[in-house]
């Protein structure tokens, strides 16, 4: 009998052990498979800027023309892949007021959550900004879609469309002046839909529309 519980106790250590080997047969080559495919989704996953070709650099550096804050500028339209892959002005001046248009986004996202207990002045000026900044990110997206159209400036009002929209920046900025608050979140953004507004206008003055529809 002791002979017999044993030979029975070796047997099965030999086959747990052989089926460990099947397992670690399996399961090592299909480990190495995807160890050595692993590189290949971490660089897909991070996919890096397109290179800006002279055309790019040229309209990059007409765009900042007018930007008080030149790296800065320079900076915000190479550091943008959806800019900086347009090679076309109309195409290049379009991607920025978008670029403008989803920054003011982020700014009434902003403005959108609670801010903690604040003065009734306060909380008026930051009612008043959500609201401008709201209708900022509307009236960009209207001017690219109308100059979208109009393949430039098609109407003599088209540019003052656009321009115009920094109005509402300027009506928040009043507002948190009169309650004696200072945002810098909201000035970085008036600073980047500036940006987006005046570098599209300094590339949209040279692009022809096929005919004026005034």
């Amino acid at each position: 009998n002791g002979q017999g519980q044993v030979k029975m106790v070796k047997h099965l250590l030999f086959v747990k052990m052989h089926s460990l080997h099947k397992v670690i047969t399996f399961q090592f080559p299909l480990f190495c498979f995807f160890l050595l495919l692993s590189p290949l989704y971490s660089n897909a996953a991070v996919a890096p800027l397109p290179k800006p070709n002279n055309n790019n650099n040229a309209l990059v550096e007409k765009a900042c023309t007018y930007i008080p804050d030149k790296p800065f500028c320079l900076n915000y339209l190479k550091s943008n892949p959806k800019v900086i892959s347009k090679s076309n002005p109309l195409e290049f001046a379009l991607a920025i007021i978008q670029s403008g248009a989803d920054d003011a986004k982020n700014i009434h996202a902003y403005l959108s959550k609670p801010k903690g207990k604040q003065s009734p002045q306060a909380i008026q000026a930051y009612k008043d900004c959500k609201t401008n900044w709201e209708n900022l990110a509307s009236g960009l997206e209207r001017s690219v879609k109308f100059i979208k159209e109009e393949q430039g400036y098609g109407y003599d009002t088209t540019d003052y469309d656009l321009k115009v929209n920094l109005d509402k920046a300027n009506w928040c900025g009043n507002a948190l002046e009169s309650a004696k608050i200072q945002d810098p979140v909201i000035a970085q953004g008036v600073k980047k839909v500036s940006l987006a507004v005046m570098g599209a206008d300094a590339i949209l003055v040279g692009v022809k529309p096929p005919k004026k529809l005034d």
